[in-house]
């Protein structure tokens, strides 16, 4: 079913929020900002980050190596699961483009949409720091997500800081009749710019409290026992925490790379408190994406908190070599059993798995690499 016979109740509400340049206060329009679709077992998001399509790339190339992640996610879920099975929902956690033009952005819209037709899902774009820097107006990239079938996104003139903040309640018939069995918060971690003079200069940014304050009234709304996933861009401060801890002798189970800083901003003065909220709110899962040579995931008393795997072949990524000294390097082979050179490229995989074993709130997560090669193409799936 395509998004708009999901969400048609919900058009109606973003046009009044808009209209006439009025800002609206989320806090009177909690519902407008919920999307919805039907729950069910083994319930499939993928999470592509960090893809870079901008003037340089090669879009022949870069499509042809989507159509083979694709593929490739695809077939392995229905390995897994059977026949019938597929990828629900695609989580875009930002920098899908950076210095792109108009061309490219309506050309990629159109590719996932194609995508989006064939696999059966739909997909929820986030913004991050480079997705604007391009020559496009920030209000017409949102229009190009907002007007595309298969994409969920919502973009209110409101009183909320960032853009790209929304609910996808996952519930028992796919409609906001019934009870919310998971929901999927979308956030706006900063996207590098500002919204009231041009400044090229921005620290990475952060979750706000009044962001965490409108997800836990969205989460309260939902049900306070509702198990919860977030998705955003840049990787907050306590990130950096969770790391220390583990290395300074916490048990924490943790797996995969940290090859480079989390690049968070750094300074205390804007640390986001973002998951000692969920953590006491049922949040189950928080991934992003922002450092491109970081797919490091831990799990945090129940929270399970990690990078995914950079997506695209633009831009910068680790190229990890087994006989490479450094403990870092040494630390994420061992935790992913590999040992052969291969590319920190590929995607990450959360499957809803409640049901298996009648626990609420249990998914599984896990890692693809994938690596083009003349002799045969590198696959990997790894399981956290």
């Amino acid at each position: 079913m395509k998004k708009m016979n999901k969400i048609l109740p919900l058009l109606i509400a973003p046009l009044l929020l808009t209209s006439c340049g009025k800002v609206s206060k989320y806090a009177e329009h909690l519902d407008d900002y919920v999307f919805t679709m039907k729950y069910h077992q083994n319930f499939n998001v993928l999470q592509l980050t960090d893809i870079h399509w901008n003037v340089n790339s090669s879009i022949y190339e870069s499509k042809n190596y989507m159509d083979k992640l694709f593929k490739e996610v695809d077939n392995h879920v229905k390995s897994l699961q059977g026949a019938t099975a597929k990828i629900d929902l695609v989580e875009l956690t930002g920098d899908t483009f950076m210095l792109s033009n108009s061309y490219q952005v309506r050309d990629f819209v159109n590719y996932i949409e194609k995508k989006a037709e064939e696999y059966g899902f739909l997909y929820a774009p986030i913004f991050g720091n480079h997705d604007r820097h391009g020559e496009y107006h920030p209000n017409w990239i949102a229009k190009q997500f907002t007007n595309a079938p298969h994409a969920l996104y919502f973009e209110p003139n409101d009183d909320l800081y960032g853009r790209s903040n929304f609910m996808i309640n996952l519930t028992e018939d796919g409609t906001k009749e019934t009870s919310v069995k998971w929901q999927i918060a979308n956030i706006d971690s900063g996207a590098s710019f500002s919204e009231s003079s041009i400044s090229p200069f921005r620290d990475y940014d952060y979750i706000r409290q009044d962001q965490v304050d409108w997800w836990t009234q969205e989460h309260a709304a939902a049900g306070l026992d509702v198990p919860g996933l977030a998705y955003y861009h840049i990787p907050q401060d306590e990130n950096l925490k969770l790391w220390n801890e583990v290395h300074n002798g916490a048990t924490y189970k943790n797996k995969f790379f940290k090859l480079e800083e989390f690049a968070d901003n750094g300074n205390e003065e804007y640390a986001s408190n973002f998951l000692d909220n969920g953590k006491t709110l049922n949040l189950k899962g928080a991934f992003m994406g922002h450092a491109h040579n970081v797919d490091w995931t831990v799990d945090w008393d129940g929270l399970v908190v990690g990078l995914g795997v950079k997506t695209g072949i633009e831009l910068y990524y680790a190229h990890v070599d087994p006989e490479n000294p450094d403990p870092a390097v040494q630390e994420g082979l061992a935790s992913v059993g590999i040992n052969e050179k291969f590319d920190l490229i590929g995607a990450s995989l959360v499957t809803i798995t409640d049901e298996e074993d009648n626990i609420e709130g249990k998914f599984d997560l896990e890692h693809l690499y994938l690596n083009e090669r003349e002799s045969g193409d590198f696959v990997r799936w790894v399981k956290f």
